[in-house]
């Protein structure tokens, strides 16, 4: 049986999201401080351990909103102590997925130390002795966000394989709203489909696209999956060279 997540600490959860600005995604959190305005309206989709989510309410000041959803159960737990703890006054959160319908789905939870892991996915795995499955609402951000007051201005996601359905789930808001998405994909982590089809759907509602190559914004015509995305047998082959978050937006 898991553990239980660790009791919710301040400095924990501080010093993830200082690590995350700092170090591990400089360049996606520094686009993010810059590009994300005061009083924007923001979604977080598949928040974790909100490392991102705190920089996002950063960003968008008291008078701005994010909406964030995060599937698992304990991490959303987590995130619901920490805004309290904090008393975040411009975040609401969601138990729940995105997706292109509503409907309860499988959530795959690999090597579940604590019974979280930011490899959770909605894409078939077989489960093992280390991993478990459990239920979760999925519901699009469509219907979630039909009768928002606010437009959408900026979209960070991050879903494990699963992004050309959230993507499809919200096409009226990706079409009316027009945000920016900063999100996850990788190659390996597809079933049925590969990156390209993503990038497509996102080409096909009037995005481009972009990468952080050497810390710049470049268009995505030059990203070469076998240079920035090259696996063996579904490992990374080279941490430094591996290029899994872009950026789209509509000109």
């Amino acid at each position: 049986m898991n553990a239980p997540i660790k009791p919710f600490s301040k400095i924990t959860f501080l010093f993830r999201a200082l690590k995350y600005r700092y170090r591990n995604d400089r360049e996606e959190l520094q686009y993010i401080m810059k590009n994300v305005k005061h009083g924007n309206t923001v979604l977080d989709i598949g928040a974790h351990k909100g490392a991102y989510l705190y920089w996002l309410r950063k960003a968008v000041g008291p008078k701005g909103q994010v909406i964030a959803l995060e599937p698992q159960p304990t991490l959303f737990q987590y995130l619901e102590t920490a805004i309290s703890k904090f008393g975040f006054k411009n975040i609401k959160i969601h138990h729940a997925g995105a997706s292109s319908v509503k409907d309860t789905l499988s959530l795959f939870i690999p090597k579940a130390e604590g019974g979280t892991s930011p490899g959770a996915t909605f894409e078939k795995r077989e489960t093992t002795e280390n991993s478990h499955l459990i239920e979760v609402e999925v519901i699009p951000l469509n219907d979630l966000l039909k009768n928002r007051k606010s437009k959408i201005d900026f979209i960070k996601m991050d879903v494990e394989g699963h992004e050309l359905d959230a993507f499809k789930g919200a096409s009226d808001i990706l079409l009316e709203d027009r945000p920016t998405i900063l999100f996850e994909c990788e190659n390996r982590h597809l079933k049925g489909i590969t990156i390209f089809d993503v990038f497509a759907y996102l080409n096909s509602l009037g995005y481009s696209g972009f990468f952080f190559l050497n810390s710049v914004l470049t268009p995505l015509e030059q990203f070469d999956i076998a240079i920035h995305q090259a696996t063996h047998e579904g490992e990374i082959i080279d941490k430094k060279k591996y290029i899994n978050n872009f950026v789209f937006k509509v000109a």
